[in-house]
């Protein structure tokens, strides 16, 4: 059965990492509207008959052996025989090249809930088949395997769908169907491709009887991963029952509420014990790490957290190529600077050199953290006030000294200046509680002010500076004690990695209002609500306290950092950092072989050219969620699998790359059931 994958495993690897828009030809889908075939008019004198529209994904409709009710994924045996169909193995080495490994739970490693021997499914055709003869689908009473009118006997046909592009999910569609039918002849499984619009819109309509949902995350916390799957964005698709969801959302309202990360984890093993028991979903692989960097260079921190590279650790040999210069090679320029803004990789990457957080991730730890512009902090036994004390001495790089005020400052700017385009919906909601995404809600709880500047500006002036008092009352600087007071609405788990991220950055007051930004009054906030980067002068200026400092930025060619003389931490190893956006993949490779670049971004389908210059490899480790010493490599076999092409010893060799292995990424893809099909 493997080789039955291999044609559309090489289709893969020409267009992993595309979303919606990669190039395979979907198959043609019946439109959603489209109703049945009429049968013949009854005469005048009979009542009308009503003919009631059918969901085209369902078949028949029924159990027929043509279509399966709109109940059929209610039954939670239909649910675990889908899991056991799956066949990850295949998925993981036929597909991903066994760079992959199988997600058993829903959060990550380090997080709260992530759990190496957590129960999970396992491909098992047999159990699969013990699943289906146990389903009372016609609920009779009578199980499948002893009733001639269900599913084991009668078969079912239902199409199962992915958004037209993702050749990921194509695959994962097509893999449970080849499975399906192995398990019985009868059941059928028709793979379908959607352009993403209608595919989005099927899933919101709770019309996809199964489909494949993706998740790359805001915060790395587990609340941000189990949320979603369940509660929030594609627990709603699925038309979850209420008394499930429920006992999730219960759970999860826990797990929030607590900050010890020992508690936290307790409860998020219970939440997998459920998700496990009930089979809402079937989670699938978490995509492992492959990233190169020449070997002069050390001290990098691979963090799966951090935007790109954190230049300030790094150091380079003095015999390397440009020894005073580090300099990465990617695809993709930034959007803005501001940091109240900056919601993409790319914009992220420079923000978190040049500003920085009140704290930030211990290293290569995703579950610790130390102060970084807070020498230290407390949190009161209710969970709900927080407490930091502001590290004395610090320089912004135009020259002011950091003060709690511009702390506070900081974060008022971005909850009041907030919008939808703009990740501040993370911060407003420890803030101003559950549900409350933007500030605009404290004004007009409809949500019609959302992203809409003029709107706000002609609402009711009481109402704008009740909304702005209540933002400060929450964010109160103590200049003389040197702390800042954070008040939440609730005790919020997650809080330390939220504000770790780059839009918890601190911009220094007087000057962000020389500049023209908000000048701090509860007056005049509205005015800069929900501004774009093309409007927001932030985007394309920086004055942080970061070890590096904005050089220059030639839009679309490159961005310079220099490092800051005043910085008051260890000072970077490396006087300058260059983000060269170079698009074309050639380019890259050969400045790599000339050694003019230190790294670069590397598409999979590429990694055979880059792999055999490669001379030793950091292989991660699960159990430590770290990645080990670095080991000569002695012999690439770019036929094989994973890590598996590398042949490790005790010689070195002359290669110039250093390869980190295995780390899994931030996103993974969830099989989905939806309970009551419409």
């Amino acid at each position: 059965m493997r080789k039955l994958y291999l044609l559309i495993a090489l289709i893969l690897v020409a267009s992993l990492g595309l979303a919606a828009c990669g190039t395979t030809a979907a198959t043609e889908a019946p439109a959603a509207t489209e109703a049945p075939a009429a049968t013949e008019a009854p005469a005048a004198t009979e009542a009308p008959v009503e003919q009631v529209a059918l969901n085209p994904y369902l078949g028949s409709n029924k159990l027929d052996g043509n279509g399966v009710p709109p109940t059929f994924f209610d039954d939670i045996h239909i649910r675990r025989a889908f899991a056991y169909a799956f066949d990850w193995d295949t998925l993981i080495d036929e597909v991903y090249q066994g760079e992959a490994v199988q997600s058993k739970v829903l959060s990550l490693p380090g997080m709260p809930g992530y759990d190496m021997d957590a129960p999970h499914y396992s491909m098992d055709l047999e159990k699969s088949a013990e699943e289906f003869k146990l389903a009372d689908v016609d609920k009779d009473g009578i199980p499948a395997g002893e009733d001639p009118d269900d599913v084991w006997e009668v078969g079912f046909r239902l199409q199962m769908l992915y958004n037209t592009g993702n050749t990921t999910r194509q695959i994962i569609a097509e893999v449970m169907q080849a499975n399906l039918s192995q398990v019985n002849p009868k059941f059928s499984i028709e793979v379908l491709g959607l352009p993403w619009p209608a595919y989005l819109a099927a899933m919101r309509a709770h019309k996809i009887p199964i489909m494949t949902g993706g998740w790359l995350e805001d915060i790395h916390d587990a609340h941000n991963w189990y949320q979603p799957y369940t509660t929030g964005t594609y627990g709603a698709r699925q038309n979850m029952p209420a008394d499930l969801k429920a006992q999730f959302k219960a759970l999860l309202d826990e797990g929030v509420g607590l900050v010890d990360p020992a508690e936290r984890h307790a409860v998020y093993q219970k939440f997998n014990q459920l998700y496990y028991d009930q089979a809402p979903g079937v989670p699938v692989v978490l995509v492992t790490s492959h990233a190169y960097e020449q070997k002069w260079v050390s001290g990098r921190i691979m963090n799966p957290i951090f935007s790109g590279l954190y230049f300030k650790t790094i150091a380079k040999a003095v015999d390397a190529t440009k020894p005073d210069t580090l300099t990465y090679a990617t695809i993709g320029d930034a959007d803005t600077l501001d940091p109240a803004l900056s919601y993409d990789t790319a914009s992220g990457e420079v923000v978190q050199n040049v500003y920085e957080t009140l704290v930030f991730y211990d290293g290569a730890a995703t579950d610790k953290f130390v102060g970084q512009l807070a020498t230290d902090w407390t949190v009161s036994e209710d969970g709900t006030v927080w407490t930091f004390h502001i590290r004395p001495g610090v320089k912004f790089h135009e020259g002011g000294d950091l003060t709690p005020s511009d702390v506070a400052y900081t974060f008022q700017r971005g909850l009041l200046q907030g919008g939808y385009s703009s990740p501040q919906w993370m911060l407003a909601e420890p803030f101003l509680g559950v549900g409350i995404d933007d500030i605009t809600l404290l004004v007009d709880d409809s949500g019609a002010l959302g992203d809409d500047r003029e709107g706000l500006i002609a609402a009711d002036p009481a109402k704008l500076v009740a909304a702005c008092e209540t933002v400060k009352s929450k964010i109160v600087a103590d200049d003389a004690a040197g702390t800042v007071t954070f008040t939440l609405a609730q005790p919020w788990g997650p809080f330390l990695p939220t504000i770790a991220n780059g839009w918890g950055s601190i911009m220094d007051k007087e000057w962000v209002i020389e500049k023209g930004g908000w000048d701090g009054s509860c007056e005049t906030w509205q005015n800069t609500y929900g501004m774009t980067s093309a409007e927001d002068i932030f985007s394309t200026i920086a004055n942080g306290t970061g070890a590096y400092a904005l050089d220059h930025w030639t839009q679309g060619t490159e961005i310079v950092l220099k490092a800051f003389d005043g910085y008051w931490g260890e000072p970077a190893k490396v006087p300058n950092a260059v983000i060269a956006i170079i698009p074309e993949f050639g380019t890259r490779f050969a400045m790599l072989q000339a050694g003019d670049i230190d790294f670069m971004d590397v598409p999979v389908e590429q990694r055979p050219q880059v792999d055999p210059m490669v001379s030793e490899a950091a292989i991660y480790d699960a159990e430590t969620n770290a990645y080990k010493d670095p080991v000569p490599v002695c012999k690439i076999d770019t036929a094989k699998l994973g890590l598996e092409r590398f042949e490790l010893c005790e010689e070195t060799n002359n290669r110039p790359l250093r390869l980190y292995f295995g780390r899994p990424g931030l996103q993974q893809d969830v099989i989905l059931f939806n309970f009551l099909i419409e």
